[in-house]
C-alpha cells in the first residue's frame, strides 16, 4: 500500500492512513474480524512512525471500526446486522425495518418547487406523463442510528399541491401521501445499479468516497396510471442487503 500518504495534502498523515483502512473495511476488503498488521508491519507499508500509525488506530478504535485486543492484536471489529429490503413488497421500506425490530428515521434535507427530472430519470417515463416541474424532497434514511441511504423523490404538484414547505408525516412521504392526500402507488417499477460514492455521498452517509452504492430508483403510478411520484435512493452497500420474493401462485 506505499504511495497512500500524500505529504502535501492539507489532511494530516495519520489521517490519511485512518481513512486508507477505512476504505478497506467498509468496501469489505478487509472482513470482520479480521486482523490488522501489526504496528510495525503498518508503519512501514505507509512509511509512517510507529505513533502516527497508533493515532489512526486509535480514531479507528473510537469510530468501533476496530478492537484492539491485548497482547493479541487488532481486529476488524464485527460487521453490524445489515438490514433486508424485499424490492418486491409494496409496503414501505420504513415499515418493514420497524417490523424487524430495527429503529427508523429520516432526515429531510432539501425541498423545493420548479424541479425537472433529470434526463436519465425523464428516460423512464412514459410519453403521456406530464412534462411539468416537479416537488422535490431529498432525505437521508437512517436506521439504528447509522444513515444507510440518501432518497431524492420528485412529486407532481397536482398529486401533492403544497407538499413543500411542510413537515412530512413521520418523516415518510408516501405516508404523507395516503394520509394527507389519499393517494397510493397502485404500481411501482424498480431499477438497480451500482455506483461508487462521491465525497459529497460520503460525507452525508458517514463513509469514505469510493464505497459502492446501490441505487433503486422507482416510478410509482396509481391506479389510473397516473405518475405519484419518481424516487432515486442510494444506499450504502455494506449496511443493506436487497430481496427479492416470487411467488409461484
Amino acid at each position: 500500500m506505499p504511495g497512500y500518504i500524500d505529504r502535501s495534502a492539507p489532511l494530516p498523515a495519520w489521517a490519511q492512513a485512518a481513512q486508507h483502512i477505512r476504505r478497506q473495511i467498509e468496501t469489505g476488503r478487509l472482513a470482520g474480524g479480521e486482523r490488522l498488521p501489526s504496528e510495525t508491519e503498518l508503519a512501514e507499508t505507509f512509511a509512517l512512525s510507529r505513533l502516527t500509525v497508533r493515532q489512526a488506530l486509535a480514531r479507528l478504535a473510537d469510530e468501533g471500526l476496530i478492537e484492539r485486543r491485548k497482547g493479541i492484536g487488532t481486529f476488524v471489529a464485527p460487521r453490524k446486522v445489515v438490514v433486508q429490503h424485499d424490492l418486491s413488497l409494496s409496503s414501505s421500506w420504513r415499515q418493514r425495518f420497524l417490523a424487524d425490530g430495527h429503529q427508523s428515521a429520516a432526515q429531510l434535507l432539501e425541498t423545493r418547487t420548479e424541479q425537472r427530472l433529470p434526463p436519465e430519470l425523464a428516460a423512464l417515463l412514459a410519453p403521456e406523463d406530464p412534462d411539468e416541474r416537479l416537488s422535490f424532497l431529498k432525505r437521508l434514511q437512517i436506521v439504528d442510528s447509522t444513515p444507510i441511504g440518501v432518497t431524492e423523490s420528485w412529486v407532481p404538484p397536482g398529486v401533492a399541491p403544497d407538499l413543500v414547505g411542510r413537515p412530512l408525516d413521520n418523516g415518510s412521504l408516501s405516508e404523507t401521501l395516503r394520509n394527507r392526500y389519499a393517494r397510493s402507488a397502485a404500481t411501482v417499477e424498480s431499477t438497480l445499479e451500482t455506483v461508487l460514492a462521491t465525497a459529497v455521498d460520503a460525507q452525508l452517509l458517514d463513509t469514505v468516497a469510493d464505497v459502492p452504492l446501490f441505487v433503486v430508483t422507482a416510478v410509482s403510478r396509481q391506479k389510473d396510471r397516473s405518475l405519484l411520484e419518481v424516487s432515486r435512493t442510494s444506499w450504502v452497500g455494506g449496511r443493506v442487503r436487497f430481496r427479492f420474493t416470487q411467488s409461484n401462485d
